[in-house]
This record gives structure tokens, C-alpha cells and sequence, in this order.
């Protein structure tokens, strides 16, 4: 499992291709996040990721089916709007609760805008592993799709 920049370091085209696919030229994050639940049910919904220091993470009301997913069993998968030519990106791995203040507190000042409550539990997301798809020849004879897949070493976080 690793950290955001612990996924940079160790594979920076699939991190450089992830970021560039989640964040907008506003500067804000978005895609949709897949959690199961206790009861077995998967839910997807829109996120707002937040980059902050060296990791990603969630922030969500308190009600939220992916608050009690990620407090049942915490596992996740992030995947970006898609990019020009249907190019995708995905991580997946588990989430951590963050409840100390000072990591609250550095997530809470790297919002790029006042949409969370700061009692708002906040998730990091530990990255196990990342697809990356795009595409060859896109719209004409031959297209092929080229898919390329990262895991989390042994020796990550």
C-alpha cells in the first residue's frame, strides 16, 4: 500500500496521467468513488478528492453511505472523468480515518473551496493499485486500447 507520493515516486507517468484526469483547470478534483458496505451493497458516488501534503484524500457528511462503507471496511476505488479520447484512470486500496487535528487541519487548508464542514469525517486513501487506459489510433480503423497497471509494492507504506 502507499501514500499518494509514494505512487509518484514509484510510477510518475501513471500519478502525472492520474492527477492531470482528476483535477480541472479550476483546480478542483473530481471523479466518483465505489465503496462497499457491511451489508454487501456496492454505492458509487462524485468526490471531490483533496491533495494534500504527501497523500489524497475524502472528505464526506457524516450520513453518507460512503462514510459508513469506508468505517466497515474501508475499501475504495477512485476513478477520474474521463479525458480526451476516452482516456481513464483509476486507484483502488483502503481508507484510513483521519481524527488527529493536525492532518485535519492540513487537509481542511489545501480545499480549494468552503463546501466541507470541518467536523466532516475526513479519509485517506491508501493506493494498492492504479489502472491507466488510453487509447491508440482513437476514432479511426485500428484503434487499441493501451492498459497498464501499477501495484504497491511490498515495501510501500
Amino acid at each position: 500500500m502507499a501514500s499518494w507520493s509514494e505512487f509518484e515516486r514509484a510510477a510518475p507517468d501513471f500519478a502525472s496521467a492520474g492527477r492531470r484526469l482528476l483535477v480541472g483547470e479550476d483546480g478542483v478534483a473530481i471523479g466518483f468513488v465505489a465503496s462497499v458496505g457491511a451489508s454487501g451493497r456496492p454505492h458509487v458516488a462524485p468526490v471531490c478528492p483533496i491533495f494534500a501534503g504527501d497523500d489524497l484524500y475524502i472528505s464526506a457528511g457524516t450520513q453518507t453511505p460512503k462514510v459508513r462503507d469506508f468505517r466497515a471496511g474501508g475499501e475504495f476505488c477512485l476513478h477520474a472523468f474521463l479525458g480526451e479520447n476516452d482516456e481513464e484512470f483509476q486507484v483502488a486500496g483502503s481508507t484510513r480515518e483521519v481524527l488527529g487535528p493536525s492532518e485535519r487541519s492540513a487537509v481542511h487548508e489545501a480545499i480549494p473551496f468552503p463546501a466541507f464542514e470541518v467536523d466532516d469525517p475526513i479519509f485517506r486513501l491508501v493506493i494498492e493499485r492504479a489502472l491507466w487506459v488510453y487509447w491508440e489510433r482513437a476514432g479511426r480503423p485500428g484503434t487499441k486500447a493501451i492498459r497498464k497497471r501499477w501495484q504497491a509494492g511490498p515495501g510501500a507504506a
